[in-house]
């Protein structure tokens, strides 16, 4: 009896801290949406601003009061949703607010123009970006290769290599952590159950090879990847070394792939299509024969074990 009195006391407790949680990011968010178009130029939103803040604001709260609904009926995967969902509403709210006072969205359009303004942006910019990378890996659900895209029109394609190397790198790495040290939970909280246990019985038996080979090909969730690489066996020198080699190849094949095979023609394209097309092919291949790469490398390796005790005899 006593234990079902104290799970009920925590529950509720954790039921209160997320009606909070929620209530503080809902004000943020309208704060935020409030402040950026208020700094909106165009004329037909200037016109009835007051009628598009209430508009925005009170979607907002009826987001708010779903999420108390989902409170109430302790609903933990919209809950998670919901909090993901706020989390990328506040951080794109804040972007384009920053954005609006520096005057990015004056210039963007103009080559020059985008580029003064990216000097006189000075660190800000690159920080910026290099967060942005940084959080798409570990929190926002965006694909590596479509930020990494902004960053080749915004900074060119060694900088935006450079920046996203960075960034990157540093996110894969806080995920392997928060798996390794926080264990199954933290990461199923962070990419949802049933998405984990999928992963890890694709993964059973064969993790530093999956991985090796998920992180240098495209359309794989390399987010996902790494909080499932620290659920695994690999270890901290393993991770990094692979992690280093892979995903600066595939950023920098990007980058400057980007400039070699533009999207705006009819040919680039067809180009990247049949790339993309490519890739899945040999995602799915690979995936197929994985057991079998697996045996063949494990065999190559069992004569110089072999080689080696005999020697020592």
């Amino acid at each position: 009896m006593q234990k079902n009195q104290n799970e009920r006391k925590d529950e509720k407790k954790n039921a209160w801290r997320l009606l909070l949680v929620f209530f503080i990011l809902s004000f943020i968010s309208i704060v935020m949406a409030t402040a950026c178009l208020i700094n909106v130029q165009a004329a037909w939103i200037q016109a009835y601003l007051w009628l598009w803040i209430m508009l925005v604001s009170i979607l907002i709260i009826a987001f708010y009061l779903f999420c108390i609904w989902w409170v109430v009926q302790n609903k933990s995967v919209m809950i998670k949703t919901s909090i993901s969902i706020y989390l990328i509403l506040v951080f794109c709210l804040s972007s384009a607010y920053f954005l609006q006072k520096t005057g990015f969205f004056v210039v963007f359009k103009d080559a020059e123009k985008l580029q003064e303004y990216l000097q006189k942006a000075g660190i800000w910019m690159p920080l910026f970006y290099i967060l942005l990378q940084f959080l798409q890996v570990v929190i926002l659900p965006i694909p590596s290769i479509v930020s990494t895209v902004v960053g080749v029109a915004l900074f060119g394609a060694f900088q935006a290599m450079l920046y996203s190397i960075l960034g990157i790198l540093l996110g894969s790495a806080a995920a392997f952590c928060i798996g390794k040290k926080f264990g199954y939970k933290a990461v199923a909280w962070m990419v949802g159950e049933e998405t984990l246990q999928k992963w890890q019985k694709k993964l059973k038996g064969k993790d530093n090879l999956f991985l090796t080979l998920a992180f240098l090909l495209p359309l794989f969730p390399d987010d996902i990847l790494c909080f499932l690489a620290g659920l695994s066996s690999m270890t901290w020198r393993y991770f990094l070394i692979m992690i280093f080699v892979t995903r600066t190849l595939g950023i920098a094949g990007t980058c400057y792939s980007i400039d070699f095979i533009p999207f705006n023609t009819w040919w680039g394209i067809v180009v990247w299509v049949c790339l993309l097309l490519s890739a899945m092919i040999l995602i799915c291949w690979i995936y197929r024969n994985l057991d079998n790469l697996q045996s063949k490398l494990s065999r190559k390796n069992k004569p110089k074990k072999e080689k080696r005790n005999h020697l020592k005899y």
